[in-house]
């Protein structure tokens, strides 16, 4: 099995300090989604939860403030940094029954038959390997209990990256093989038919929701933030990152095309593209 270091060594090295920078949009942005898909996936009082890929640990403080004292939610993330702000906000929430680990969900030594549901909000993506991500959510979950993610659909379906990545794209060459990242990416279970195929892979034969989530985000509070934000963070970062000198060189360029781009989308208090996701919980 492969492992994670090397995308670890990325989160670690390369992308907190932009991620921190940017953490009121991408997670402002995750929460749009999160949000609605808690009406779907009904976590209820009392549930044992797993957050795989926690980040700052939002998720695991609203889904500890849903199972209530008589529950519990273990946040699992690969990125110390994270985990710090996430220790400390649960601490300034006074919420007991949420704890955090620093670990990675495809190796990491899950208790067998325990949890009633394994969550995971744009985690599960990045995973080298992501089968052994989900058998691994699957050994952990009791007998009936329930896998809950969501996921980016294509990269096309979601101009809040997508735009930003063909604009790079018009001036510099994509990454190539030996490109240093995160991981297979954000759009790694963008196709239903490849996202069922692993969940079976991995022991999930009852998938009882597919659905789609449309929604409109925000990508900076400015035109000259949403700039900054896809020039640093996601597909077209990489890009930018990746071109090394001709990145630096090419970046006025660069900067000045997206800004036409993004004109239109511009309201008065910032910069707003469609995103779309899959809400997806399978059965064990």
């Amino acid at each position: 099995m492969n492992n994670n270091d090397d995308f670890i060594s990325c989160w670690n090295e390369i992308l907190v300090p932009k991620w921190n920078r940017f953490r009121h949009l991408l997670s402002g942005n995750g929460a749009v989604h999160s949000r609605m898909a808690y009406a779907d996936f009904q976590i209820r009082p009392g549930d044992k939860v797993l957050d795989i890929g926690c980040g700052y640990g939002e998720t695991c403080l609203e889904m500890g403030r849903l199972v209530g004292p008589g529950g519990e939610v273990l946040g699992l993330d690969c990125t110390e940094a994270f985990l710090e702000i996430a220790n400390r906000e649960r601490d300034e929430a006074g919420l007991d029954n949420v704890k955090f680990v620093l670990g990675d969900a495809q190796t990491y030594e899950l208790p067998a038959n325990y949890y009633d549901v394994v969550y995971s909000r744009f985690g599960v993506m990045f995973f080298q390997n992501i089968v052994y991500a989900l058998k691994n959510a699957h050994k952990t979950l009791k007998p009936g209990g329930k896998l809950c993610m969501i996921v980016w659909r294509t990269i096309r379906d979601n101009p809040c990256w997508g735009l930003a990545k063909d604009v790079a794209l018009k001036h510099l060459p994509p990454p190539g093989e030996n490109a240093q990242t995160c991981g297979p990416g954000p759009f790694a279970l963008a196709d239903e038919e490849t996202d069922r195929a692993m969940l079976k892979a991995a022991g999930f034969e009852n998938v009882v929701l597919f659905k789609r989530n449309d929604a409109e985000v925000c990508i900076g509070t400015s035109l000259e933030e949403a700039i900054d934000f896809q020039i640093l963070v996601g597909p077209s970062g990489e890009i930018v990152r990746e071109a090394a000198e001709l990145g630096r060189e090419k970046l006025p360029v660069v900067r000045e095309d997206m800004k036409a781009s993004m004109k239109k989308y511009e309201k008065a208090d910032g910069v707003y593209l469609p995103s779309s996701t899959w809400f997806i919980m399978a059965r064990k």
